[in-house]
């Protein structure tokens, strides 16, 4: 998961385009999927519930290239998911399955950070990370998972680039 947040923040820094995605999902997800996740974000936050206009979702492969928060960046290997605020699009790693509670926290997180940059200002994209984690981490405890999250490594990469002394 490291890895994943370290090559998020590298690729933004140092973009490099191969192949382009997004490819949109073989199937949808079904509203049935989002809507209990949506619901359990609103009973679980400060964030209200938002059905109205639910944001698209592309399934994308690692080394594939996507557009996120007007930069090109790589999908890594260890990156499950990502939001994109300016787009309102979520990006869902394959292989992925509604049936996989690890995979469908992933779209939990992703629906957490569309609710967080909806909702509020934030000093940076990664200062939203802990409250996305803790939220996903009670998610998944609630079905019997533990999370196993890294919360240092989520912690140094939440800091916003003001943060960091010299």
């Amino acid at each position: 998961m490291r890895n994943a947040i370290a090559a998020l923040f590298l690729a933004l820094a140092n973009p490099v385009a191969t192949w382009a995605c997004p490819n949109p999902l073989p199937i949808t997800v079904p509203e049935s999927v989002t809507a209990p996740l949506v619901e359990w974000i609103a009973e679980h936050s400060p964030y209200p519930a938002d059905h109205a206009n639910p944001p698209a979702i592309f399934l994308c492969r690692t080394g594939e290239v996507i557009s996120y928060e007007g930069e090109e960046i790589i999908v890594d290997a260890e990156l499950r998911a990502a939001y994109d605020f300016l787009n309102d699009r979520i990006f869902l790693v394959s292989p992925w399955s509604h049936q996989d509670p690890r995979h469908l926290s992933s779209l939990l997180h992703e629906l957490v950070h569309r609710a967080q940059f909806n909702a509020r200002d934030w000093p940076c994209v990664g200062a939203a990370e802990p409250e996305a984690y803790r939220l996903q981490e009670k998610w998944l405890a609630e079905r019997g998972v533990d999370a196993q999250f890294d919360w240092f490594e989520i912690y140094l990469n939440s800091r916003c680039p003001m943060d960091v002394h010299p």
